[in-house]
């Protein structure tokens, strides 16, 4: 079964997420962005999802996690704002999906088995 790491500082988000994709995956949910970058690095997920609004620190942190494992899909999720804008173009290029809040479960699902084919 493949393994999902879902990232998010809000933990309702992290257990929502978890309890909707379980049946699919083996899931694993933090609200700790170090958590992310051992379990890639040690091959213990499949793809990540990041919910958290770009900036330097997260795309500091995904290059972080695509130089120690090339292969890991990784999907955003934020509000997007003018603020985000500036970053946005930076993220884009690191990770391979990303979707707005509030976003649609069912196209972020859909979309998982695409990335882990790929990668």
């Amino acid at each position: 079964m493949k393994r999902v790491v879902i990232y998010s500082p809000d933990f309702s988000l992290c257990y929502s997420l978890m309890m909707y994709l379980q049946t699919h995956y083996r899931v694993i949910a933090t609200t700790d962005i170090d958590i992310v970058s051992n379990l890639i690095c040690n091959k213990s997920a499949d793809l990540i999802i990041i919910d958290a609004e770009p900036d330097s620190q997260l795309i500091s942190k995904c290059e972080k996690f695509k130089n120690c494992r090339s292969d890991i899909p990784i999907i955003l999720t934020y509000v997007f704002t003018n603020k985000s804008k500036d970053s946005e173009s930076q993220i884009k290029q690191i990770v391979d999906e990303i979707f707005y809040k509030p976003f649609d479960l069912n196209e972020i699902t859909s979309k998982i088995p695409e990335l882990l084919a790929h990668h």
